[in-house]
């Protein structure tokens, strides 16, 4: 009936009011959690692996005999940190040193060969990978090649999007019995300005949303979409859209 009308938009209203006042209070949340995430400290980000490198899960290891190549061959280490060898069978390799995995291989193979002389060499490092995700074009796993800074790998990862916020961006990584988690202006760094962190092998990058981005999928969904059926209404966001804006949101 017409008398039902009016309570009719006025439900809707109330519930568009609602939806859009939620949706608000996530994206702020959001975005007091992403500041509250410290900024990286520069000796952290100049920071760069020390010692000798452990062998990790992935590596390609060339066992090589100076005596006996036919024993020779190359293995690549299985996730649980081991190879297969001939004779001797499994051998633990994650996490050490090619020099201590020699060391052990003469041992093993001394009731084997009269002149147990062998290396062990690293080919691939398979182990040293970084995660890049969220707003770059290819989201995956990025080798690890030598030294490689956060750019280096969001460049890898296809480069940043438009909705990417640059001076934001966070990275995770394992700690002395934690896990860090940091927030780098990867924009202050492409200018010189900032500390751009080098990689180590099982980081994570994250790249978030961009405020200008998040108050645009916020108005699209939640003011544009559902706005009530109304003629009034409709004509009203036709003749002035809700557009986003540095500040918030504003009607042209």
């Amino acid at each position: 009936a017409w008398w039902r009308k009016p309570r009719e938009e006025g439900r809707e209203m109330r519930r568009t009011g609602q939806r859009s006042a939620g949706v608000a209070l996530a994206t702020g949340l959001l975005f007091c959690a992403c500041a509250s995430i410290p900024r990286i400290p520069d000796d952290v980000a100049i920071l760069e692996p020390q010692g000798e490198y452990q062998i990790g899960s992935g590596d390609t290891l060339s066992v090589k005999f100076f005596y006996t190549a036919e024993l020779n061959e190359d293995v690549v280490v299985r996730p649980d940190g081991r190879i297969s060898l001939q004779l001797v069978g499994d051998v633990v390799v994650g996490g050490r040193t090619p020099e201590e995995v020699t060391q052990e291989l003469r041992e093993r193979y001394t009731g084997f060969l009269a002149q147990p002389n062998v290396t062990v060499i690293v080919r691939s490092f398979g182990s040293q990978r970084a995660f890049v995700g969220g707003e770059v074009k290819q989201p995956s796993m990025v080798p690890i090649d030598g030294r490689m800074t956060l750019a280096d790998a969001v460049f890898s990862a296809g480069g940043a999007l438009d909705t990417a916020a640059m001076s934001s961006v966070i990275l995770i990584r394992k700690g002395d019995g934690e896990r860090e988690v940091y927030r780098v202006n990867l924009s202050g760094g492409l200018e010189g300005e900032d500390p751009v962190p080098v990689l180590r092998a099982y980081d994570v990058v994250y790249v978030p949303k961009s405020f200008i981005a998040q108050v645009g999928m916020y108005v699209d969904l939640y003011i544009n979409r559902l706005i009530p059926k109304n003629a009034a209404f409709t004509a009203f966001y036709q003749i002035n859209p809700v557009l986003p804006t540095n500040e918030g949101v504003l009607n042209k």
